[in-house]
């Protein structure tokens, strides 16, 4: 089945957009971790580790 061209556009011009709503949110809370100097996917010495004491 070959697909008009009107539509073989709509459908590359809808991938498009929803790729981008995908990564838009990633994008936006990388930049913010880059704005403000923080690098939370590194893992500190120290941090987020729990001990337990008895």
């Amino acid at each position: 089945m070959k697909l008009e061209r009107p539509v073989w556009r709509k459908l590359i011009q809808d991938g498009i957009i929803s790729l981008f709503l995908y990564a838009l949110p990633v994008l936006l809370m990388f930049l913010y971790f880059c704005m403000r100097g923080e690098h939370p996917w590194r893992q500190q010495e120290g941090k987020g580790i729990i001990t337990i004491s008895k």
